[in-house]
């Protein structure tokens, strides 16, 4: 212990004489460390840890399906939840959930509400007590029961300003008045961001009687427990069993023809959803830019140690042992790895902030990340680790110590094994550097291509007011087609209007109506046949113009295609060519009812992405929405200056029609599109962020390499420029020499391409992890930097006096 105590206080002393170079040392731990730990942190937190609920490994979500139609996970019913329940003895719980918008009153403006319908018990099911009041109970989910709300914490530090005394409060939502019971504590909400929570007796929908006896009307979702000592292959056995037992007894409502499976899967992996992938892309990553900076810091221990060797001479002449002299140096380097680990976490506090808002779009797990003692452990050890590597190649590295005493000079004198260490260091640099640049090049060139995909639809200068029409106000079609067409005439006649629309959705909005199952009339289908599924959007006129979708065939639709005249439809590009090869689409018929009722096309327009830029569009068609009127109502319009100057002119018509109203958003589609390229544009930056990372430390390593290679060949120079050797010549060779060493370094990233691959294949858009040009643009960068980093060293050593240099020699 005393000899590690002072070995630091002699790394102190040392690194106060030599600030320069051990500041960089600092600086090159602090950035490699301090982003690997934030990534860890994102990583260990939504992946590797079990969910912050008790016994949250037995917790999982009931999948149904109807494989031969291939329609996967499919809602459940009512019926199908209450039958799973009852025959099920392999989940010691099964609970229902739906998410709802509604509109609350009694607090203010009306405001729009993310609401989950939930059984009595689902809470009970998570382990999760509310922090004021009490949950739900027994019965309570039954029909006839009293209007209950649990407030979620997010929503009463919000909205009522965590005011303690909210239990009990009367608020108004669907025509009835709830209480308040309690406030829950904070905890990923999965698998929707809800404000309130009401049970499925307080749900218009999930309680009316139509639901409850449909078994075809699946508009759940099911979590469950799996009962003590019961694996997922045991539950999902059961659950198939009962699957076909309900196909058996039921054939109307599961008709063989679609087939009925069911199965659990871990509410982990649920809950994590796809973001292993991405985080661990991320982490491996970082993790290479903390093994390119412990090579780099090893580089520079090395040029350090040149200006010791006399020092390390002469305490080696006088008794200290060689395993004492290695245990000094390598306290020293792990002294800085350290301490350059903990300046790293301050770094990590504000990119923590930014990953956190980065997950929080893949999982909701996000809401659990932070800096905890594991993540400080974890960087303790990266740091030690990263400390004791980049020591070794020093402390290990052989001295000559008579020939140190000798020269009395100012550097270590190497064996060729040093040397080789060294460019072996430096190459290794180069080699992972490499490979994050080009995984950073194709990211960047996937991002450019995605997005300037041609999307079939423009965004410019349009503003999106999104609104569910209250379900108690607006109980028919008739109701909801006359609030929204008197909007839209309201709206068309603003001033600076240039087009104006309602719909049920809109393009990259995540809520179409779809896949929907319909036929063409000329396919002549049976009863048992399949049914292909297309996108269905409910627009009213001016949609297609407003949005620039391009008519190809027949017509838009007009003020005319109301329930007064032939139900029409538009069908798009895709769908004509593949249900209409010949080309003859117009006039033909679609039904998405079995026949009951045909829908006459009248026009055919080019696709439209509609459900993501990097998803091609498949079948889609448009309906009339005077012909069938929704309640999720988003109007469009279009603006001859800033759409967002329409904004509160619209709110303040619908609020002229409903001051009940409430608006759930607003934004324009410019906005949309880059919220939904948020994703993608932030893994582009972190992997170019840390690419440039990589590539500065890379560089600054071949500078101290080469400066240290010249400073070991002073003699050798200054003999050859005696003989006559010009300083191009010198030059020439110290690039050829790091030349050699980039291009291995390059080769060796090349061939470790192919065990990259499959984990950024899935990142790219249209850009091929073979792509040829990003791997030369890669190496261009890496061979010119190089050979502009050794140019500074090089030209240095040929301004010496070749006399002088012989002579101190």
């Amino acid at each position: 212990m005393q000899d590690f105590a002072d070995d630091i206080r002699f790394t102190i002393g040392n690194a106060l004489r030599k600030p320069a170079i051990n500041l960089l040392i600092l600086i090159t731990f602090a950035l490699g460390i301090g982003a690997n730990s934030a990534v860890f942190s994102v990583v260990y937190h939504t992946v590797l840890v079990p969910l912050p609920f008790p016994e949250g490994h037995r917790l999982v979500r009931l999948q149904q399906h109807q494989p031969l139609a291939e329609n996967n996970d499919i809602g459940s019913s009512v019926q199908s939840f209450f039958d799973f329940r009852r025959m099920t003895e392999k989940l010691s719980d099964l609970v229902e959930y739906h998410s709802m918008q509604f509109t609350l009153l009694g607090h203010g403006e009306p405001k729009r509400v993310q609401t989950g319908v939930i059984s009595w018990n689902y809470f009970d099911m998570l382990g999760i007590e509310p922090i004021l009041g009490r949950g739900f109970i027994q019965g309570e989910d039954e029909l006839g029961s009293a209007p209950l709300i649990l407030l979620t914490n997010h929503y009463w530090k919000e909205q009522f300003n965590s005011d303690p005394n909210v239990v009990g409060t009367s608020l108004e939502m669907n025509n009835a008045v709830h209480i308040v019971i309690g406030v829950l504590p904070p905890f990923p909400s999965y698998p929707n961001k809800n404000d309130i929570y009401i049970t499925s007796a307080s749900c218009p929908f999930r309680s009316s009687e139509g639901m409850i006896n449909n078994r075809r009307m699946g508009m759940l979702t099911l979590f469950g427990k799996l009962s003590p000592q019961t694996t997922l292959e045991q539950g999902n056995q059961e659950l198939n069993t009962i699957a076909n037992q309900l196909s058996q007894q039921y054939p109307d409502d599961y008709p063989e023809n679609r087939g009925f499976s069911a199965n659990l899967v871990s509410m982990k992996d649920e809950m994590a959803g796809d973001s292993p992938q991405t985080f661990y892309l991320l982490l491996i990553i970082s993790t290479l830019v903390v093994l390119i900076a412990s090579a780099n810091v090893a580089n520079l221990n090395i040029a350090k140690l040149s200006g010791r060797a006399q020092e390390i001479a002469v305490r080696e002449a006088l008794g200290a042992s060689p395993k004492r002299m290695i245990q000094q140096l390598l306290t020293e380097s792990t002294f800085f790895s350290v301490l350059g680990g903990g300046l790293g976490l301050l770094l990590a506090f504000p990119m923590l902030h930014l990953l956190k808002n980065f997950a929080s779009d893949y999982t909701p797990l996000a809401s659990e990340i932070k800096l905890d003692g594991t993540v400080l452990v974890f960087s303790f050890l990266i740091s030690v680790f990263a400390g004791l590597f980049s020591g070794t190649v020093s402390a290990f590295n052989r001295r000559n110590i008579n020939e140190a005493l000798k020269e009395g000079g100012d550097k270590v004198t190497t064996s060729s094994a040093g040397l080789k260490w060294r460019n072996g260091l430096l190459v290794i640099q180069i080699t992972l550097s490499f490979i994050i640049l080009c995984v950073g090049t194709m990211i960047t060139v996937s991002l450019y291509r995605l997005t300037t995909q041609e999307t079939g639809f423009s965004t410019e200068k349009i503003l999106a007011v999104n609104m569910d029409l209250n379900f108690s106000n607006y109980t028919n079609a008739q109701q909801r087609k006359d609030f929204a067409m008197t909007l839209l005439d309201g709206v068309k006649a603003l001033p600076n209007v240039e087009y104006a629309s309602v719909s049920g959705s809109f393009p990259l909005s995540n809520n179409l109506l779809g896949p929907v199952p319909f036929e063409a009339e000329i396919q002549q289908l049976s009863a048992h046949d399949i049914r292909p599924r297309a996108n269905v959007t409910i627009v009213s006129e001016d949609y297609h113009a407003l949005l620039n979708i391009p008519l190809l065939q027949g017509r838009y639709f007009t003020r005319q295609d109301d329930e007064t005249n032939t139900q029409v439809t538009i069908i798009n590009k895709t769908a004509a060519g593949r249900l209409f090869p010949s080309g003859n689409a117009l006039g033909q018929r679609l039904s998405t009812d079995n026949g009951q009722t045909w829908l006459t096309i009248v026009g055919v327009t080019g696709d439209v992405r509609s459900q993501g830029l990097d998803i091609s569009e498949q079948d889609a068609f448009y309906i009339p929405f005077r012909q069938t009127p929704v309640g999720r109502v988003r109007v469009l319009a279009k603006a001859n200056g800033s759409p967002l100057s329409l904004r509160d002119p619209i709110v303040s018509l619908i609020h002229q029609l409903d001051p009940q109203q409430a608006i759930a958003s607003s934004q324009t589609l410019d906005q949309v599109r880059q919220q939904w390229l948020a994703g993608p544009t932030l893994i582009a930056k972190l992997v170019g962020l840390f690419g440039m990372l990589a590539f500065f430390i890379t560089v600054s390593g071949v500078i101290g390499v080469v400066a240290y290679n010249v400073s070991q060949k002073k003699k050798e120079i200054g003999i050859r420029m005696a003989i006559g050797a010009t300083p191009l010549a010198i030059i020439r060779q110290l690039l050829l020499q790091t030349g050699t060493l980039t291009i291995t370094g390059l080769i060796l990233g090349l061939l470790s391409m192919p065990v990259v691959a499959p984990f950024i294949s899935d990142f790219l858009y249209q850009t091929s992890v073979g792509n040829a040009s990003a791997y030369l643009f890669t190496s261009s960068v890496i061979i010119i930097s190089s050979l502009i980093a050794t140019s500074f060293p090089a030209r240095k050593a040929t301004e010496v006096n070749p006399a002088t240099t012989l002579r101190n020699e």
